[in-house]
């Protein structure tokens, strides 16, 4: 069996589903470094301190990622978006900063 891994289906899905996660506020796991617990699922742990979501973002992004580019066909995005590869980093970078705004103001 010959599994062909697409990185240009890797890219595109890893910043729609990190900017959807980090949007709708849905990490994977949350990790409270006071304690030192995980928290699985959307709810925060009471009185456990701040929480830090990240890595749960980056991992139900590459989840995602990683079984669309394993699933779909290289040859179709590259028809598709061969040149404008380079937009969907960009577009999650400028949405992560709009969704950050309250922070900077």
């Amino acid at each position: 069996m010959n599994v062909r891994f697409s990185a240009s289906v890797f890219l595109i899905v890893f910043c729609c589903a990190y900017l959807l996660a980090f949007a709708l506020d849905y990490p994977l796991f949350r990790y409270y470094p006071m304690h030192g617990n995980l928290s699985w699922g959307k709810p925060p742990l009471a009185d456990a301190g701040p929480a830090m979501a990240w890595y749960g973002l980056l991992a139900n992004a590459a989840i995602a990622s990683t079984v669309l580019a394993i699933c779909v066909p290289d040859k179709i995005i590259d028809k598709l978006f061969r040149n404008y590869l380079w937009l969907f980093p960009c577009v999650a970078m400028l949405g992560s900063v709009f969704l950050l705004r309250k922070f900077f103001a």
